[in-house]
């Protein structure tokens, strides 16, 4: 599924600071700005002949769809409920899982908005690092402005967003590059057939993101550059208990979702 064409756009009413922003969000990006001036977003993007806009306002920054269907922005998603788990002692599978503690660190090959990753922050602290890796540039852009500026209160989420260090690449490049045992863990999260959420973030997020398989190369890069172990998101009983190198599948009670975990051939 392709991304969708879109150009940059402000607001109606747009001062010129919010204009300036915009025409760097363009720049960015490699698109066009196009004023807005008075006319609605599917006169905008129908005059360019584009299927959507990135729309620069004073309240946030989100791609919105010329037919009106869909807006995709930054938003931490479930990563508050699941840190409020965390603190009541109900356990957060994804943690379990990696086995994450104090200054341990992670690899999230397969960003998106984060959430995963501001959940394994959280669980690694101050000291510990957590990376992300989003191969889609406009997911990417977005997610790195959304964890340095979205403002939260309570669950410690906002100072967990705000260490994680969010990158642009895609992980079948990057992975080769990264040292031998140069993170504790390497985690993806690909993307599902059929969404498990039924939240029109997900809805929105699956527009938009990278939805090619990984690569049998990918595991085995990972593996090397893994200390501890690689985890992979999938639905319950999912195509990724058949890898070879499965050491355990972690579920949550009832959930739809299980990670499983890939042990490192290399050691």
């Amino acid at each position: 599924m392709p991304s969708p064409t879109y150009i940059v756009t402000t607001s109606q009413k747009a001062d010129a600071v919010l204009r300036e922003e915009a025409e760097l969000w363009a720049a960015r990006l490699g698109v066009p700005f196009v004023p807005r001036r008075a006319r609605s977003i599917p006169d905008v993007c129908g005059v360019a002949g584009v299927e959507a806009a990135l729309t620069i306002t004073h309240l946030r920054v989100g791609l919105v769809m010329a037919d009106g269907s869909d807006e995709y922005f930054f938003h931490p998603n479930m990563a508050r409920m699941r840190l409020h788990n965390m603190d009541s002692g109900k356990g957060e599978p994804m943690i379990t899982a990696m086995g994450l503690g104090p200054g341990d660190s992670v690899l999230d090959g397969t960003l998106g908005r984060a959430a995963d990753a501001m959940v394994a922050a959280r669980a690694v602290g101050p000291d510990g690092l957590v990376v992300g890796y989003e191969a889609d540039p406009l997911v990417a852009a977005l997610t790195i402005h959304g964890l340095a500026t979205y403002q939260i209160d309570g669950r410690g989420l906002q100072d967990a967003m705000r260490r994680v260090q969010a990158r642009h690449g895609d992980c079948e490049e990057i992975l080769p590059t990264l040292a031998t045992d140069s993170f504790d863990v390497v985690y993806f999260d690909p993307f599902f057939e059929h969404t498990i959420e039924q939240s029109q973030a997900m809805a929105s997020l699956r527009r938009l993101g990278q939805h090619r398989e990984l690569s049998p190369d990918v595991f085995v890069e990972a593996a090397r550059v893994a200390r501890r172990c690689v985890v992979i998101k999938q639905r319950k009983a999912g195509p990724y208990n058949a890898h070879p190198d499965v050491i355990r599948v972690v579920g949550g009670g009832g959930s739809r979702i299980e990670y499983v975990v890939l042990g490192d051939p290399f050691n």
